[in-house]
């Protein structure tokens, strides 16, 4: 008789009080306490992600500050796509190069980016790094009440971000965000970005991570996988990635 043996499931697992606590250390780092949002652990990982997108400023030098915190000093993370900017905290980062010239940038949770070739249609992005101020709150003609959103030329860089293993749909689509979304032309040196990226909580095999090769050479985007087993990969000079400079 023959016993069947397992398969090993790709679903990528971790433990929810682990992500939780690490949002907790994050905050209490940034002198602000979290505000109890969030249910699902796609929601955990997704802050998390966005902790970590801070953190890689706060390594590059940059003054990272919280922004628009509740009445007790609780982080308010967005969680949906709808709401004004002004009711969510954001974190503030700032810089002031060598040759005196200061560099301020909010970083924001699920902000609606409008489409870098036509005005007036837009792309939530779960993650978006735009220069200080440039958020709207008004409304545009596709909508019935009013929207936050950021114009194209004002988005640093943004990042999707997905609970779930890599498959090719997934980031071959991807690619279609960064092309309508991005404008990499005409930006000068200046302050490092980490290039728009793809987050994947789920462990690449072989053909996505060609894949993944692909998307960064083609489209200078990338595709930062296995994040629940690696999760300092997105601040950390261990793990490669692309970056874009900024625009003044």
């Amino acid at each position: 008789m023959t016993v069947a043996t397992p398969r090993k499931s790709n679903a990528p697992f971790k433990d929810k009080s682990k992500l939780i606590a690490s949002i907790k250390d994050f905050l209490t780092k940034n002198s602000a306490a979290i505000s109890g949002q969030g249910a699902k652990i796609s929601e955990f990982f997704e802050m998390c992600c966005f902790n970590d997108v801070v953190e890689f400023y706060g390594k590059n030098k940059f003054t990272v500050t919280p922004q628009q915190l509740g009445k007790t000093g609780e982080f308010v993370y967005k969680l949906k796509a709808n709401g004004s900017h002004e009711k969510f905290s954001f974190f503030e980062v700032e810089k002031t190069d060598k040759s005196g010239v200061t560099w301020k940038f909010h970083i924001h949770h699920n902000l609606q980016l409008e489409c870098a070739h036509q005005t007036g249609i837009f792309y939530t992005a779960d993650i978006a790094v735009v220069s200080a101020g440039s958020v709207k709150r008004e409304k545009v003609a596709v909508y019935n009440q009013q929207r936050s959103y950021c114009p194209a030329k004002s988005v640093q860089t943004f990042f999707e971000v997905k609970h779930m293993g890599p498959f090719p749909e997934l980031l071959f689509s991807y690619t279609g965000l960064v092309v309508n979304f991005f404008v990499p032309a005409g930006r000068v040196k200046g302050v490092k970005h980490i290039a728009p990226s793809l987050l994947i909580s789920g462990n690449p095999n072989l053909h996505t991570k060609a894949i993944s090769a692909f998307v960064a050479a083609r489209f200078h985007a990338n595709i930062l996988a296995h994040l629940f087993a690696r999760p300092s990969t997105i601040y950390s000079t261990k793990y490669s990635k692309l970056f874009v400079d900024s625009a003044p």
